[in-house]
C-alpha cells in the first residue's frame, strides 16, 4: 500500500533557477506568480495558455521558437473541476493534463521538470480527494518513466488541497523547483510531495498483508452479474477462473471476435509451435503462395489467441459459470457503453467490474509517435472512464482496476502505460469516496511468474536478484483474498514483492554467457540491471580485427551479443529469443590504449504473459551520458525451431568472388570476423554465401572460458550478414555502407551451432544512392533456419570505400 509520511521541507541552500522555462497555464493564476517569482530569480518563462495544450503543432512551434528548454513546469492540472459528464470532455482533459506533457517532454530535453495537481495534498488517497480530476495524476507515471529513461532529470510531482490561495502555492513550487539534488535515490525512486493543511508529505510502499482475517466481507453468490474486461485471455482469464466457480454469469469482453467455429482440422492437432510453423510453411509452397515469416507469424499469433479465448471460455463453463463473450472496443463510448447498458436492460443488475483490459507499445519518449501514445492511454483510461459513467454505484458492489507497477513506479519505455495507470489509480480513489455502497480497489500488479517452466532452484536464484514474480497461484489466491477480505478505503494496492521496495540483491548465478564471465548485471532499486564494462585490446581482443581508420571500433554484432547477455543473466527464468529495432546510435571507437567504458542498462516490461516477455536495454556512454546502441529483447519459455524455411531457391546467375579477394579489396575485417568461405553468386538481388560460425574461445583466448560458453548471437557469424552488405554495394553500387539499425534478428538454435558450413542468403528489399534495406537467412545444408534477420538498414556513400582492409 502507499502511505505518506510528514517530511519537513529541508534546511539546505536553494538553487537559483536559470535558463529558459515552460509553464502551463491554470485556472487558479499560480502559473502568472511562478513566472513572475522565476523572472525576479534571472530564469526567462513561457507561459503556455490552456488553448495552446490540445494542439501539438502549436506546442512544437513554441519550443522550437525559445531555443533551449531548461526547465517545464506542469500546471494545467492545478484547477478546480467537476468530473466530466461524458467521454469527449474526459479527452479534453487528459489532453491538456497528460499528453500535453507528453509533447513538451518529446519536443525538449530539460534538466527540471515539476507537474502540480490539485487532488488534495494526498494525491487522491486516504479520502482526502481534492476538487481536481483524476486525469491529473497522470503526470506522476510520466515523470517516474520520464527519471527511468534519463536518470540525470530532475522531476517531482507535487498535489495540493484547494486551502492555499495561488501566491501561497506559488511560493512552495518555487522552493520545491530550487531544492538542490532532489533525493531521488533516498527516496528509492519516489517523486511525489503533497501539502495537505499546510503539512508536506511525501509517499512510500508499506506492508499491508492480510494477518489473520478469517471475517469474509464480500462474496460472490450464483446470481452474481459480473462484467470482466480483457478476460479471454492472459492474467485476467486465470483470476477469472476462480471467480467462475461461484457458479456466477460471466459477461467477457475482448478486443477479438470470437472464434464461432472450431479450428481446422489441418491445425487442431498440432500444438508444438514449431511444428504449425513448419506446416504452414509447407502448406503456402503447395499453394504456390508466398509467404513472409512476418506473415506466418501473424496466422500463428492468431491461431494461438483464438485458441486461447475458446480454451478459456469452456474453462469458465466448467467450472461452473453461465458465460457470454462480448467483442468491444472499450475505447469507444458508444459501442462499449451500450454494452454495459444493455447488461442492466437483460439482467436488472451489474455486481461486480473486473476490468482488465490494456496494450502495451513500448518506445521512450523520444521514440514514441502521439499516435502510439493515445491507443496505450486511452484503452486503459478512457474505458476507465466509460464504466465509471455507465455502471450504476446503487447496486453495485465491487469495481476492481487491473493497474501496474508501470504506473506507480514508473518503467522505461512506458510512458503512455504508466500515465495510464496512474490516471486509473487515481480515478479509483475518486469512485471509492464517491460511492458508499460500492468497493473500488486499484490492485497495481508487479511481474507475473507465468512461464510455468523454471525449476526451484532456478526461482530461488531469481529471487536472489530481488526480482520476486508472481506465481499464478498465488496472484490468483491475492486476488481472491482481496475481494473476500478486503475493506473499503484499501483503494490502491501494489501486489508482489520486488526492488521497488528499496532492497538491492544481486545474483551469484553462474553463467556460460562468453562476454560475461567477469562481471554479473546488479539490479538497482528501480528494476533495472545495470553492468559496467571496459572494452579495451586487453579484455577484448577481437576488436583488433575491426578497425575503423585504424581504430578499434565495437560492431554492431558484438554490442546485440552483449545487450543479449546482459538480458538473458537479468531474466534467468526465461530465453532470450531475438532482437527487435537495435539502432547504431553512436558509434563506439577505442581512442587510447586504456579502451572505453560504457554501461548497460537492461529494463524489463511490467506486462509479460506465459508465452513473451519485452526488455529494452542499451548500451550508454557515461561520459556522453548518452546511448551508443538501444535494442527491445524478446524473452520466451523456449526456442522455437523454424525449419524448412530457407527461401525460394538460390539465385540463378551471378558472379564468383574469391573470399581472400573480398577480404583484400572489399572488406576491412582481420582473422575473427573472416568467416565467409565462398561468395558462390553475386547479382542485383543479393548474394548466396557459405560461411561458418565462430568459437568464444577463439574470440576470447585467456579468458578461461568453459568449453560450454555459448554465444546468444553468434557475433561474427552475424556480422557476415553486414559483410555481404559492404560487398554487394562495392559490386554493385561501387560504394559501400556501415550498419545504422537491425529490425528484428531472430534465433533459432539454442548454443554452439553443431555444424562448421552454413548457407548465408542475403536479399536486397529496398535500395537508394544513400540507403540499403536488405535481409539475412543462415541455414543449414538440411533447411534448418539458425538465424534470420530482417530490415538491416544501412547507410552508403562512396567516402567508405577507404575503409577497405588495409594492412597494419
Amino acid at each position: 500500500m502507499i502511505c505518506g509520511r510528514e517530511e519537513p521541507f529541508p534546511d539546505v541552500e536553494l538553487i537559483s533557477p536559470a535558463g529558459c522555462f515552460l509553464i502551463t497555464e491554470d485556472s487558479m493564476g499560480v502559473a502568472a506568480v511562478l513566472a513572475s517569482s522565476l523572472e525576479e530569480k534571472g530564469a526567462q518563462t513561457v507561459i503556455i495558455r490552456t488553448a495552446e495544450l490540445q494542439q501539438p503543432e502549436k506546442l512544437a512551434a513554441i519550443v522550437n521558437s525559445r531555443g533551449p528548454v531548461n526547465g517545464i513546469i506542469h500546471l494545467a492540472p492545478l484547477s478546480p473541476m467537476m468530473m466530466p459528464e461524458n467521454l469527449s470532455d474526459w479527452r479534453s482533459h487528459t489532453s491538456s493534463h497528460v499528453k500535453s506533457l507528453f509533447q513538451l517532454l518529446k519536443l525538449s530535453s530539460p534538466t527540471k521538470v515539476l507537474a502540480a495537481s490539485l487532488l488534495g495534498g494526498h494525491f487522491g488517497r486516504n479520502g482526502k480527494c481534492g476538487p481536481g480530476v483524476a486525469t491529473g495524476g497522470g503526470s506522476n507515471g510520466l515523470l517516474k518513466t520520464l527519471i527511468a529513461e534519463k536518470p540525470g532529470v530532475d522531476a517531482v510531482a507535487i498535489d495540493f488541497d484547494n486551502q492555499w490561495d495561488a501566491n501561497t502555492i506559488g511560493k512552495h513550487i518555487c522552493q520545491e523547483l530550487m531544492l538542490p539534488g532532489r533525493g531521488v535515490k533516498e527516496n528509492r525512486g519516489r517523486v511525489e510531495v503533497g501539502y495537505h493543511e499546510g503539512k508536506r508529505t511525501v509517499f512510500d510502499p508499506v506492508p499491508g498483508p492480510f494477518l489473520g482475517e478469517t471475517q469474509i466481507k464480500l462474496k460472490p453468490s450464483a446470481d452474481w452479474v459480473v462484467l470482466i474486461t480483457g478476460g479471454a485471455r492472459g492474467i485476467t482469464a486465470e483470476i477469472a477462473k476462480d471467480l467462475a466457480a461461484y457458479g456466477i454469469t460471466m459477461i467477457v469482453v475482448g478486443r477479438s471476435p470470437e472464434s464461432r467455429e472450431a479450428e481446422s482440422p489441418e491445425t487442431a492437432g498440432i500444438k508444438n509451435v514449431a511444428s504449425l510453423r513448419k506446416f504452414l510453411l509447407q502448406k503456402a509452397r503447395k499453394q504456390g503462395l508466398s509467404r513472409t515469416p512476418v506473415q506466418i507469424e501473424r496466422k500463428i499469433w492468431g491461431i494461438k489467441r483464438d485458441r486461447a479465448i475458446r480454451r478459456n471460455l469452456e474453462s469458465f463453463s466448467e467450472a461452473g459459470a453461465k458465460v457470454e463473450y462480448r467483442s468491444a472496443d472499450v475505447r469507444n463510448e458508444v459501442e462499449f457503453g451500450n454494452l454495459i447498458d444493455d447488461i442492466y436492460a437483460r439482467y436488472d443488475r451489474l455486481d461486480a467490474v473486473i476490468h482488465g483490459a490494456g496494450i502495451i507499445e513500448d518506445k521512450l519518449i523520444a521514440d514514441k509517435t502521439p499516435a502510439s501514445f493515445d491507443r496505450v492511454f486511452d484503452t486503459k483510461a478512457d474505458s476507465a472512464f466509460i464504466i465509471a459513467r455507465h455502471v450504476l454505484p446503487e447496486t453495485l458492489k465491487l469495481l476492481v482496476f487491473f493497474t501496474s507497477i508501470a504506473g506507480t513506479y514508473g518503467n522505461r519505455g512506458q510512458s503512455d502505460y504508466a500515465a495510464a495507470n496512474e490516471v486509473v489509480n487515481r480515478l479509483a480513489w475518486q469512485l471509492e469516496e464517491k460511492w458508499e455502497k460500492t468497493r473500488v480497489v486499484a490492485i497495481n500488479w508487479g511481474p507475473w511468474d507465468t512461464t510455468g517452466m523454471a525449476s526451484a532452484e532456478v526461482k530461488r536464484k531469481f529471487r536472489e536478484q530481488g526480482v520476486i514474480p508472481i506465481p499464478l497461484a498465488a496472484g490468483r489466491q491475492f486476488f481472491m483474498d482481496e475481494m473476500l477480505y478486503g475493506k473499503k478505503g484499501e483503494t490502491e494496492i501494489i501486489a508482489g514483492d520486488g526492488p521497488w521496495d528499496g532492497k538491492i540483491q544481486n545474483s551469484q548465478k553462474s553463467l556460460r554467457l562468453p562476454f560475461l564471465k567477469e562481471g554479473i548485471p546488479q539490479r538497482q532499486p528501480d528494476g533495472a540491471m545495470i553492468l559496467e564494462h571496459t572494452f579495451s585490446l586487453e579484455s577484448d581482443p577481437y576488436l583488433g580485427d575491426h578497425r575503423l581508420d585504424g581504430k578499434p571500433v565495437v560492431p554492431a554484432t558484438v554490442a546485440l551479443e552483449w545487450l543479449a547477455e546482459v538480458v538473458q543473466a537479468g531474466w534467468p527464468d526465461w530465453t532470450v529469443t531475438g532482437v527487435r529495432d537495435l539502432r547504431v546510435l553512436r558509434g563506439l571507437v577505442l581512442e587510447t590504449e586504456a579502451g572505453k567504458r560504457v554501461i548497460f542498462k537492461a529494463r524489463g516490461a511490467t506486462h509479460a504473459d506465459a508465452e513473451t516477455l519485452t526488455v529494452t536495454a542499451e548500451m550508454i556512454d557515461p561520459v556522453r551520458k548518452m546511448p551508443c546502441y538501444r535494442a527491445e529483447l524478446v524473452l520466451e519459455p523456449e526456442i522455437g525451431d523454424y525449419r524448412d524455411g530457407r527461401p525460394t531457391g538460390s539465385l540463378s546467375s551471378g558472379r564468383q568472388i574469391e573470399a581472400k579477394i573480398a577480404y583484400q579489396e572489399y572488406l576491412f575485417h582481420g582473422p575473427s570476423f573472416q568467416l565467409v568461405t565462398a561468395f558462390d553468386r553475386v547479382n542485383a538481388e543479393g548474394i548466396d554465401a557459405v560461411v561458418k560460425p565462430s568459437h568464444p574461445l577463439q574470440w576470447l583466448p585467456g579468458k578461461e572460458l568453459s568449453r560450454e560458453s555459448k554465444w546468444l548471437f553468434d557475433p561474427g557469424l552475424i556480422d557476415t550478414a553486414l559483410q555481404m552488405v559492404m560487398v554487394w554495394t562495392k559490386v554493385e553500387r561501387d560504394t559501400s555502407a556501415l550498419p545504422s539499425r537491425f529490425g528484428a534478428v531472430t534465433r533459432y538454435s539454442s548454443g554452439l551451432l553443431p555444424v562448421k558450413r552454413l548457407q548465408l542468403a542475403f536479399r536486397v528489399k529496398q535500395v537508394t544512392d544513400y540507403n540499403l534495406i536488405s535481409e539475412a537467412m543462415l541455414f543449414d545444408e538440411q533447411g534448418m533456419v539458425h538465424f534470420h534477420l530482417q530490415d538491416i538498414e544501412t547507410t552508403c556513400s562512396p567516402k567508405l570505400k577507404r575503409l577497405a582492409r588495409q594492412d597494419d
